[in-house]
């Protein structure tokens, strides 16, 4: 698969490229979590919510019943965050390691904060200097993992992504 995502070379602007830039920040703001860990987290947080709430909430006949259905409901809302998570996660796992670090020196920096007009161009010149590779390499390698995370969270591909 990774011979496919690496032979795409798209020419203009994808439709996916704000979506999975924003998710490749959204796992960095998250603080590179793994899927089980979020998820276990997410379940345990809504779990203890349930149980304090369950203590000033008179009538409830069955409160662990009670507790793990709003600690699952919790988690199915979340649910796109988490598959975003999870296709970032398998994305990077299948990556070369030039995309990986493009990935780092770009998505990775200033996570929490709104993009800005040329954020990206300015990352992608401090990851010309650091990596080093061309201006051009960078971004195709960027437009890989971009896809690659395409592929791995089941979205829709451009007719010309040739997979």
């Amino acid at each position: 698969m990774a011979m496919d995502i690496r032979e795409w070379a798209g020419v203009g602007k994808d439709y996916l490229r704000d979506y999975a830039t924003e998710a490749y920040r959204y796992y960095a703001r998250c603080g590179f979590p793994s899927y089980e860990h979020m998820r276990k987290a997410i379940y345990d947080c809504a779990l203890e919510m349930s149980k304090r709430d369950f203590i000033s909430v008179k009538g409830i006949h069955k409160p662990t019943e009670h507790a793990i259905i709003n600690a699952q409901a919790a988690v199915d809302q979340l649910c796109g965050q988490l598959d975003d998570i999870k296709a970032v996660e398998q994305a990077l796992t299948i990556m070369k390691p030039e995309w990986r670090r493009a990935v780092e020196l770009v998505y990775f920096i200033r996570p929490e904060g709104e993009l800005d007009r040329g954020d990206i161009e300015s990352a992608v010149n401090r990851a010309e200097i650091e990596m080093p590779a061309s201006r051009r390499a960078i971004y195709r390698w960027l437009q890989c993992a971009r896809l690659a995370f395409a592929v791995e969270r089941g979205l829709r591909l451009p007719e010309d992504a040739g997979i």
